[in-house]
């Protein structure tokens, strides 16, 4: 009920209502609004409206990536004075957290200048620092001009916002968000986002996919400040109903002669490092029974990361000091996961599933609407080419109908009428300039003719195909993940007893090792020092189990990436491999990983310390197929995987660092070499089959390729031991999958009917024969002339005939281990 009375004293009206009604006019209009406009991210986007707000003004400003740093105050008065009608310092807040590594796992705003630190450290005033936005966050605005979105007035009903951004990748599992509105609050945690998109794509391939299963691919959550997370079944709740709690722990290490050093080198989330030690110190003070022993705690955090250093009293336990400050600080923390998001217009507890399943529904809307625009300024550009083609081909008439007409007015009519053409068309023949008459610019409107109706054909399929639109989703996150993939920086663990304690006088020192692979596909794990005082030359006593095709240095802590003939990749352990002399002849691929089938043979192996680089590499097979992928796909948890799909009858034959600076060279059993071009060899991902790279005529194969350059020759040996060098600057480059042209002349007769041996020479090596007969025949890469591509050769044996060889092999020496050493360091 609501009264009015009127205060006699001072004649003021008092209003009495219910407590109800006042709740319902003003209560829950306050807290929708909260929910709804402030606090909670939408699910589309993961972004508060003052996230998307800062990222829609910087992108009209005109703040990409490509163009300079400008004011963080111009940014923040842009936004207030379009978009979001609250406290500057609200913004600025908000556009300093997108900007700082410590709180974003993917950073959205570039930030010049002081940004706070992860000591409580608050940013400069928003006149002294500077912003732009980041690669990723173009990604989240990519396609907003395409109406792709929904729009909104602003507050003052002056211009329009974007009620969500397109956001192409899921921003809300990748950053996470936290915030607290009115009667509920969200904490989601940030992930990587490799393993978001990768999961995205497994559930646009499997709608059912079980949780556990989508599990395998988003592990966890990953923070940007690294340490463990303790998953287990609290996670799986917390995936599962939106709801749980996980444990964080810091990354720490033992270290110092006596292990009286604790090292803190990572931090749980959101966790304050100067309090943190501010805390300890505290502690030392307050509690002298268990923290007594501290004597001095120093951070020696600096530009290349987080080092803080608990020292420790002589005959203190540390790892004792450490489990009691985990119970009593920071070190180790919960992190309670509350995934609350806006979706279909309200707040609503989600799990993992759910997330994933509102993300693709709407990216599936940005592709419809996407396609609907693009479609419609296709056909509209269609007709208006339609048009002028008609013009060009009549351009007498045309010319003829102008120049009689009395007014643009009556031109453009007199057109239609001639022609029967629409207004856009005949207006666009009268706009149209003279220097469109030529040949040259009739043959161009003729051929985007035929690019724009091929576009409206495919953007019409996209339409009416859901599978389609899927593709097209699947192949624009494949695309994000490669550009901007970043290792996973926290630590997944079942337990805490899965974490132990590194401490440095528990390691063994490194020790430097020799790999190497004979010809007859032993593999010896050879010690420097073993090597160094081995005896290695070549000469008629040597047997196939000494000529090494693959040789290289690494240490005894690197995980050996073994690519193999028939498409698969093995991660060997060092310590998996038996420590043998250079004269034993070591093991078989087939002791060392069982269950693969005899004929597989290691064809390279990269020794990799923690991540792949972030390079290219080609495998090219015996049938002339190429695959170019990025190093960083092949690393994979599992120890054996495929990473090419090979047809029937294929082999691996060379795997090679990609180097856009140089030519693919192919040559083949009969004799023919192919310079190839490799600008147009596509990237692709790790089991592709790759693309052509020569065409082979019948019964002919790869016997060798490299990549080359205009320096150094190729080495070629017959099966009747004739061989020669011939200069690569003599063969010209050309394009992909062309037969190439002759480096040898063959004469079954005379010179041999086939090759057994192509290598690249660039400094002198060993090439090592055997004989039918099985004799070891050699001869250095400098004792074969140099001659032109249609010559025979000359026969390499003493005799100076013809010697029938059954195959040959590159020995390569310790020289060339170091020359490829330097390079690499270069």
């Amino acid at each position: 009920m609501e009264k009015e009375e009127v205060n006699k004293t001072n004649g003021s009206v008092i209003v009495t209502k219910n407590l109800e009604d006042i709740m319902h006019e003003s209560m829950i209009p306050y807290a929708e609004y909260v929910i709804l406009d402030r606090a909670i991210p939408r699910v589309e986007d993961g972004l508060k409206p003052v996230q998307r707000r800062i990222l829609f003004a910087m992108k009209e400003l005109g703040l990409t990536p490509d163009k300079p740093y400008k004011k963080s105050a111009r940014t923040v008065g842009e936004c207030l004075g379009k978009y979001h009608p609250h406290g500057d310092s609200s913004v600025y807040d908000a556009m300093v957290r997108m900007a700082q590594p410590f709180n974003m796992r993917m950073l959205l705003v570039d930030g010049h200048g002081n940004f706070g630190t992860v000591d409580g450290d608050s940013a400069a005033a928003m006149r002294y620092t500077e912003t732009r936005l980041n690669p990723l966050a173009m990604e989240l605005l990519r396609d907003l001009d395409k109406d792709t979105v929904k729009w909104n007035l602003n507050f003052d009903d002056t211009v329009k916002e974007p009620d969500t951004l397109p956001g192409r990748f899921p921003n809300l599992l990748v950053n996470g968000c936290m915030g607290i509105a009115v009667g509920l609050a969200t904490n989601i945690p940030p992930h990587n986002l490799t393993e978001v998109i990768d999961g995205v794509i497994a559930f646009i391939n499997s709608p059912k996919i079980p949780l556990k299963q989508m599990m395998k691919i988003i592990k966890g959550p990953d923070f940007p400040t690294g340490g463990y997370v303790v998953g287990g079944e609290e996670l799986l709740k917390a995936y599962s109903t939106g709801k749980g709690k996980i444990v964080l722990r810091s990354k720490v290490h033992i270290e110092g002669e006596e292990k009286r050093n604790i090292v803190i080198t990572e931090i749980p989330y959101q966790v304050n490092k100067a309090k943190l030690l501010q805390k300890i110190l505290a502690l030392r003070e307050q509690d002298k029974d268990n923290f007594g022993c501290i004597s001095e705690i120093t951070d020696e955090s600096d530009r290349s990361g987080m080092r803080a250093v608990i020292k420790l009293k002589k005959g203190s336990n540390a790892l004792s000091v450490l489990n009691k400050l985990y119970a009593k600080t920071e070190l180790q923390c919960n992190f309670g996961i509350n995934i609350v998001a806006i979706a279909s217009g309200k707040p609503q507890q989600m799990g993992l599933l759910d997330i994933i399943r509102y993300y693709v529904d709407y990216q599936r809307e940005i592709i419809i609407r996407r396609t609907k625009y693009d479609l419609a300024k296709a056909k509209d550009r269609a007709h208006i080419v339609e048009g002028l083609l008609v013009a060009v081909k009549n351009i007498d008439k045309v010319i003829k109908i102008i120049k009689a007409s009395s007014s643009v007015t009556v031109a453009k009519q007199n057109l239609r009428d001639a022609f029967a053409l629409s207004e856009k068309q005949a207006q666009a023949i009268l706009d149209m300039r003279l220097a469109r008459l030529t040949n040259l610019e009739v043959n161009r409107l003729e051929d985007e003719y035929k690019e724009l109706m091929a576009l409206i054909k495919k953007l019409t399929g996209i339409l009416e195909s859901k599978t389609l639109q899927m593709e097209v989703i699947k192949e624009e996150l494949k695309d994000i993940r490669k550009r901007f993939k970043d290792p996973r920086r926290s630590i997944m663990v079942e337990d805490l007893k899965d974490i132990s304690v590194a401490s440095d006088t528990d390691e063994k020192p490194v020790r430097d090792f020799c790999i190497a692979i004979s010809s007859d596909d032993y593999i010896k794990k050879v010690p420097m020092k073993s090597y160094a005082l081995a005896t290695r030359e070549i000469g008629s006593t040597t047997t196939l189990n000494q000529v090494i095709p693959i040789l290289f240095q690494t240490q005894d802590n690197h995980m050996l990436y073994s690519f193999t003939n028939l498409g698969n990749c093995y991660k060997i352990k060092m310590n998996d491999l038996p420590e043998v002399k250079w004269r034993d002849k070591g093991v078989k691929l087939q002791d060392v990983v069982k269950n693969i089938p005899t004929n597989e043979k290691i064809v390279k192996i990269y020794p990799v310390l923690e991540n792949m680089p972030d390079k290219d590499v080609l495998f090219i097979t015996k049938q002339g197929m190429v695959k170019r992928t990025n190093m960083k796909e092949l690393e994979l948890m599992k120890s054996a995987y495929q990473v090419m799909k090979m047809k029937e009858g294929d082999e691996i034959l060379t795997v090679t660092r990609f180097d856009k600076d140089k030519t693919l060279l192919f040559v083949t059993l009969n004799g023919m070499v192919l310079n190839a071009e490799t600008t147009d060899i596509p990237v692709q991902g790790r089991v592709a089959g790759g693309v052509k790279g020569i065409n082979l005529s019948d019964g002919d194969e790869v016997i060798y390729s490299y990549q080359v350059n205009d320096e150094g020759e190729v080495a070629v040996l017959t099966d009747k031991g004739f061989g020669k060098r011939v200069l690569t600057c003599k063969i010209e480059p050309m394009a992909r999958y062309r037969k190439g042209v002759k480096i040898i002349d063959l004469k079954a007769s005379e010179n041999g009917s086939k090759l057994v041996f192509a290598s690249y020479v660039t400094h002198p090596y060993y090439i090592v024969a055997m004989t039918k007969k099985e004799e070891i025949i050699y001869t250095f890469t400098n004792e074969l002339n140099i001659e032109n591509r249609n010559t025979k050769g000359k026969c390499i044996s003493n005799r100076k005939k013809s010697i029938p060889l059954e195959c040959a092999y590159r020995h390569k020496t310790e020289g060339e281990v170091m020359i490829e050493k330097k390079k690499s360091k270069e």
